[in-house]
């Protein structure tokens, strides 16, 4: 046992509460979604991969690729996630 154990939360009794939608793939194509590219900022400066994060439209029911502060779906202009 190290000097900082002594630190620690004990984990024993507590209780997990699993997110149900994490770790799920969406129906739409064999790949588990369906991609909607990427946004028109990422296409202007160049796609800086450690960046870009996936965005969900509900209303085209796929997955764009922008960065983190953007909200608006490149193929319907959805900005309501």
């Amino acid at each position: 046992m190290s000097k900082n154990d002594h630190h620690r939360p004990s984990l024993a009794g507590d209780k997990l509460v699993p997110f149900p939608q994490s770790r799920t793939r969406p129906s739409g194509d064999p790949r588990g979604f369906r991609d909607l590219g990427v946004s028109r900022l990422v296409r202007e400066v160049g796609m800086v991969q450690p960046n870009l994060k996936g965005h969900w439209c509900s209303r085209c029911q796929g997955i764009w690729f922008g960065f983190v502060g953007e909200v608006e779906c490149p193929v319907c202009g959805n900005r309501h996630g």
